[in-house]
C-alpha cells in the first residue's frame, strides 16, 4: 500500500513513534511529579506568598502540582481534591487527559509559542475550521484571540463600526461579559466597576422570570421603549442563553425568538455571548441547541476552547485594522482546542442524546434524590447540560460561603454564582463518571449535613 502523502494538516500523532515519545515524557513528567512534595507548613507557606504577591487572598488555599486525573485534581501537599468547576469551566475533559496532554506536548515542541494573526501556523486554520463546522450556514468568519473578553471586546467593535454613529448597547439584567473597561459596563455588577468612568450607554432589558407568565412580553415591552427612544443610537443587543456569573438562569427558545425577532425588525446587532456556554449545553454553540441560528450575527466563545474567538457573519467582516493584535493564542491551546472539538464530534458527546445531554440528566437526577432526603437545603435548581446549579437553603451569602469552605475542606471544590439568592454552581469536565458524581454528590451531602448544624438550618 502506499504511504500516504502527508501534510502540516495532519495531525502528528498519527505516528505512532511520536505518541509513544510524547507519552512516554508525559509519563516521566508524572512520576517525577508525583514524588514533589510539600510538607503542610512549606504548602501554606506558598499559598500565603501567591496571596501576597498578587494582593488579595485566594477563593481556596489551593496550588495545584500539576497532577490529576479527571475530575480529581492533586494539589502540591499531595492531597486530591475532586473537581466540579474545572478552572470555572475551562477543563473539558478534567485533569490528567493522556490524549490532550500528548497532543500538547507535540504542539509545544513546534515552531513557536504563541501565535499571531501575521503569521498562523496550522493550528491556527484546524481551530478556525473546526469552529465554523458548528457555527451554522450563516457565520462566515472566526477571529482567534486571547481571552474571552477579548473576544466580547473584538465583537463590540465590529458591532459598533458596522452601525455607526449608534453609540449603545443594549443587555440584560444579571448579565456577565467581562471585566475590561467597557466590559466591567456591559456586566450588571456595580462593585466590579466601582472608581471606574462608565458613559452611560449600556441599556437594559429584564431576564426571562419562569414564575411571571408575563414575562416575555415585559422584556420585549422594555426593548421596544429602547428602541423607539433612541432611534438610529442603539447597535446591538448582547445576550446570554445561560447567564453564568448570574446565577444560571435559563430561558425558552420562544423568549429568546421573541426579543431576536425585534433586534432584527430594528436593525441591529444581535450577539450571543457563549464564552461559558460554549460546549455545555449539548452543541458546541448553545443557539443552536436552542434553534436560533437565523438570527445571530456575532457570537463570542472561549473557556472550554483553550482560547477565544469572535465569529460572524459576512455582513458583520470588519474593515481591516478594527481587529488586530500580535497574538491569535497559544500553539498548544490552539491544537488542544481543535483536539477537544475532534473527540466532542467523534466520542458522542453532542447532540439531544449526546454524552454531554446525559452528564446533565444524570446530575439532575442525583439532585433530585438529595432533594428527597433534604427538601430544605436543596432549593430551586437551573443550568442546562453540563453546567447546573442549585439554591442552597434561602441563598444567602454567608449559607454559600460557609458551603464553598466546608466542601473545600471534605474534598469538593464547588463555586457559587449570582446573588439575592446566590446559588452553589457546578462546571463538571463533560466526560465526568459516575464514581466522580457519586463522590461528589456524598460529599456535597455531608457538608449540607455540616453547614446545617452549623449554621442551625433545617434540613
Amino acid at each position: 500500500m502506499a504511504k500516504r502523502n502527508l501534510t502540516p494538516l495532519d495531525s502528528l500523532l498519527d505516528s505512532d513513534a511520536i505518541r509513544d515519545a510524547a507519552r512516554q515524557l508525559i509519563q516521566e513528567i508524572q512520576d517525577e511529579s508525583a514524588e514533589r512534595v510539600l510538607s503542610p507548613k512549606a504548602y501554606l507557606k506558598c499559598v500565603r506568598e501567591v496571596e501576597r504577591l498578587r494582593g488579595r487572598p485566594l477563593l481556596y488555599p489551593m496550588l495545584t502540582s500539576g497532577c490529576g486525573r479527571g475530575a480529581r485534581v492533586r494539589l502540591s501537599d499531595g492531597s486530591t481534591k475532586l473537581d466540579l468547576v474545572g478552572g470555572i469551566g475551562v477543563y473539558a475533559f478534567g485533569h490528567g487527559d493522556p490524549d490532550l496532554l500528548e497532543t500538547a506536548v507535540v504542539a509545544a515542541a513546534s515552531d513557536v509559542v504563541y501565535q499571531g494573526h501575521l503569521m498562523p501556523g496550522p493550528e491556527y486554520l484546524k481551530l478556525s475550521r473546526a469552529l465554523l463546522r458548528h457555527a451554522g450556514p450563516r457565520i462566515k468568519h472566526a477571529w482567534l484571540s486571547l481571552s474571552g473578553a477579548m473576544a466580547n471586546e473584538n465583537a463590540l467593535k465590529i458591532i459598533f463600526q458596522k452601525h455607526a454613529p449608534a453609540d449603545h448597547i443594549i443587555v440584560f439584567d444579571r448579565s456577565f461579559h467581562g471585566r475590561t473597561l467597557k466590559l466591567a459596563e456591559l456586566t450588571d455588577r456595580p462593585a466590579f466597576r466601582e472608581g471606574l468612568p462608565t458613559n452611560g450607554k449600556v441599556l437594559h432589558v429584564p431576564f426571562y422570570d419562569p414564575a411571571d407568565p408575563d414575562s416575555t412580553e415585559k422584556s420585549l415591552t422594555i426593548l421596544d421603549r429602547h428602541l423607539r427612544r433612541r432611534p438610529g443610537r442603539i447597535a446591538g443587543m448582547c445576550m446570554e442563553l445561560v447567564q453564568g456569573e448570574g446565577g444560571f438562569h435559563t430561558a425558552p427558545r420562544e423568549f429568546f425568538e421573541a426579543l431576536m425577532g425585534l433586534c432584527k425588525e430594528a436593525g441591529i446587532a444581535v450577539w450571543v455571548d457563549e464564552v461559558q456556554t460554549f460546549v455545555r449545553t449539548g452543541e458546541l454553540f448553545a443557539y443552536r441547541t436552542l434553534g436560533l441560528d437565523d438570527y445571530v450575527d456575532v457570537v463570542t466563545a472561549g473557556k472550554l476552547l483553550q482560547g477565544s474567538a469572535t465569529l460572524f457573519t459576512k455582513a458583520y467582516n470588519p474593515k481591516p485594522g478594527l481587529v488586530a493584535g500580535t497574538y491569535a493564542g497559544n500553539t498548544v491551546g490552539m491544537a488542544v482546542g481543535t483536539r477537544i472539538i475532534e473527540r466532542l464530534e467523534g466520542e458522542g458527546y453532542l447532540g439531544d442524546e449526546g454524552r454531554i445531554v446525559l452528564l446533565g440528566r444524570r446530575i439532575e437526577k442525583r439532585f433530585l434524590s438529595l432533594e428527597k432526603r433534604m427538601p430544605r437545603a436543596v432549593g430551586p435548581r437551573s443550568g442546562m447540560g453540563a453546567m447546573q446549579a442549585f439554591v442552597p437553603w434561602n441563598g444567602a451569602p454567608a449559607v454559600t460561603k460557609a458551603i464553598l469552605e466546608t466542601a473545600f475542606e471534605n474534598g469538593l471544590v464547588l463555586l457559587s454564582a449570582g446573588s439575592e439568592p446566590a446559588k452553589i454552581r457546578l462546571l463538571p469536565p463533560v466526560n465526568t463518571t459516575d464514581e466522580e458524581l457519586e463522590a461528589a454528590f456524598t460529599i456535597l451531602e455531608k457538608t449540607l449535613r455540616e453547614v446545617s448544624e452549623k449554621l442551625e438550618l433545617s434540613c
